[in-house]
């Protein structure tokens, strides 16, 4: 989608669109467990959710995202993030964009099956590849827990 098609409309506006692009059902209500973090939710399978993150200040993105280590620590559960970065966010890239992308690539290492970091800058010639990549780690999230290894490269 264009720039403008995703400038200036609301969080819960956001979740329903990527939500149907992505083919999940976000809750806008706030994701219990992580202290009424802004976001969303969307069951995925058993013990398995995919949660949003609109990100529009960019000041800290990483917070938003190391928010969920405790709760995935906490249980069982499965998760792919999916960091959308507003047009109007103040910075898409920079040294907090690349901490951010660490971030995600570590927790991901650490929390092998588990965890999926999925950034989509909105409005950006990324856009669409990044949605791509993002269905296909919702894909795998969907599939049992069965018969996968939660080792790295079993």
């Amino acid at each position: 989608m264009a720039r403008q098609d995703w400038a200036g409309i609301s969080d819960a506006k956001a979740a329903r669109r990527l939500g149907g692009m992505l083919g999940v059902a976000f809750d806008a209500q706030p994701i219990g467990g992580l202290g009424g973090s802004d976001g969303a939710l969307a069951v995925a399978g058993e013990d398995a959710w995919v949660a949003l993150q609109v990100e529009r200040k960019h000041n800290h993105p990483v917070e938003n995202l190391l928010q969920y280590w405790p709760w995935l620590e906490r249980s069982r559960r499965r998760l792919v993030l999916v960091h959308a970065i507003a047009p109007d966010a103040r910075r898409r890239t920079g040294p907090r964009t690349d901490l951010t992308s660490w971030a995600g690539a570590m927790m991901e290492r650490v929390l092998p099956g588990r965890f999926a970091y999925c950034r989509v800058e909105l409005g950006s010639p990324q856009e669409a590849a990044q949605l791509d990549a993002t269905r296909a780690a919702i894909e795998a999230l969907r599939q049992p827990l069965e018969g996968r290894s939660l080792l790295a490269g079993n």
